[in-house]
């Protein structure tokens, strides 16, 4: 499977040159799935902001979704990097991948997963006016949509996209992995991952540092979901993507000068079309913006 390339920056050996980094990596993987999707779309984003008044900024997304008939990998890199002074960097992604699926009675539903995430904040300056913060959520979800017509199920499914959080339905089993890093504040600090039943974890580590100047989190997550029907069954899954990466010297304001155009590079082809059930769709976004002297 293919794997993100995450940007990396070296500091100025000079003592006055303070400098604010901010790393958010997360990975979704489903494979193995017992049942092929009906159909299965997606929607990648990637934004990137950033401005400069006597220092430079530079901000990095790497989003991916790809998905076929019975696997799923999605996963993003958003980086924010700040030098010296009056700056401000924010890189966010946010992907929504909704699959639908037809099972038998008597049947059951079982695929495997494997989700990560990695975030990073350091700051270097002497009088604390700098700030780094990081957010990762990765999550999916299975609800129960034989309800829903045929008529209205490709509707029901489209609008999911934009706004997944609409579904007025319990989840028949979820599992979620989230983190928050912030440099300039304690309680924002948190690492954490939630199931229902019907999930099993088999590997499970998580390492954190949430104390000093330079913070992390880590975290890798393998299991399997299995889940019995009596009777036939439409099912929906909802798999989310989200994270950010932000540095500010001090809070930014109105007075920042943009100092130079940004360079932006974007990639991205449409998910599959809602009744597609073969080969694969790939979603990509790459956007690099360095703003300053």
């Amino acid at each position: 499977m293919a794997t993100p390339s995450i940007a990396t920056s070296a500091s100025s050996t000079s003592p006055i040159v303070s400098v604010t980094s901010a790393l958010s990596y997360g990975d979704l993987f489903l494979t193995n799935l017992s049942q092929s999707f009906s159909t299965i779309d997606s929607d990648n984003q990637a934004d990137t902001s950033a401005f400069a008044d006597g220092g430079v900024a530079t901000v990095y997304n790497n989003a991916v979704v790809e998905a076929d008939d019975t696997e799923v990998l999605t996963f993003a890199t958003s980086s924010a990097f700040g030098e010296n002074k009056d700056y401000f960097g924010f890189a966010e992604t946010h992907a929504v991948i909704v699959g639908n699926f037809f099972v038998d009675a008597g049947k059951t539903l079982s695929f495997n997963f494997t989700s990560a995430i990695d975030l990073e904040t350091s700051i270097e300056a002497p009088q604390q006016i700098e700030n780094a913060s990081v957010i990762r959520e990765i999550s999916f979800s299975l609800y129960d949509t034989s309800d829903i017509s045929k008529e209205s199920l490709k509707d029901f499914l489209t609008n999911l996209l934009p706004d997944p959080d609409s579904i007025q339905k319990n989840p028949l089993l979820f599992f979620s992995l989230s983190g928050n890093l912030n440099t300039s504040r304690r309680n924002d600090n948190f690492l954490t991952s939630e199931k229902s039943e019907n999930v099993t974890i088999s590997t499970e580590f998580k390492d954190s540092n949430f104390e000093g100047s330079q913070k992390f989190a880590s975290a890798f997550i393998r299991g399997s979901v299995k889940r019995s029907f009596n009777k036939q069954a439409n099912v929906t899954l909802i798999a989310l993507r989200r994270g950010q990466a932000r540095v500010a010297a001090p809070e930014p304001s109105p007075s920042l000068t943009l100092l130079s155009k940004p360079g932006s590079l974007g990639v991205a082809t449409q998910g599959r079309r809602q009744g597609a059930t073969s080969g694969r769709s790939c979603d990509k976004k790459v956007m690099k913006v360095t703003v300053g002297k």
